[in-house]
């Protein structure tokens, strides 16, 4: 993985949230592909004495008053299919996250899957043959 890639793609997605005060990030991308490297690099952006780790476990890890790290993966391990936007929403309001995804916050949700949030910006990120990483912000 390039470092200096990620590190230049995280200043400026960070420089838009900046500029939007806050915004919802959902990382997609398979596994290994720095989706936690990203967010990690973004956090430490806007809060340098942050220690982002993987909220894999823990579902939801709070770095700063108003900085949020999702990971989803867990959520859906057990029900991949799950793509009625009521259970999704349901499972949501269950962890808070949908409390979290207010004006003023930062919020990066890793593996999103069919999970559509008003506004948010959706990156993906592919692993190139040569092993170096593509963004690709919708």
């Amino acid at each position: 993985m390039n470092r200096r890639t990620t590190k230049v793609f995280a200043r400026q997605l960070v420089h838009q949230l900046q500029q939007n005060n806050g915004g919802i990030v959902l990382l997609s991308g398979p596994l290994g592909a720095g989706k936690t490297t990203l967010v990690g690099e973004m956090v430490h952006l806007l809060c340098p004495q942050a220690m982002p780790s993987s909220p894999t476990y823990t579902v939801i890890n709070q770095y700063a008053e108003n900085i949020f790290h999702a990971d989803l993966y867990r959520l859906w391990e057990d029900d991949t299919n799950m793509a009625d936007e009521s259970q999704i929403n349901q499972v949501l309001e269950s962890i808070g996250l949908l409390d979290l995804c207010v004006p003023g916050n930062y919020v990066f949700i890793e593996w999103p899957n069919s999970l559509k949030l008003p506004g948010a910006i959706q990156v993906t990120i592919n692993i190139k043959e040569n092993g170096d990483r593509e963004f690709i912000i919708a």
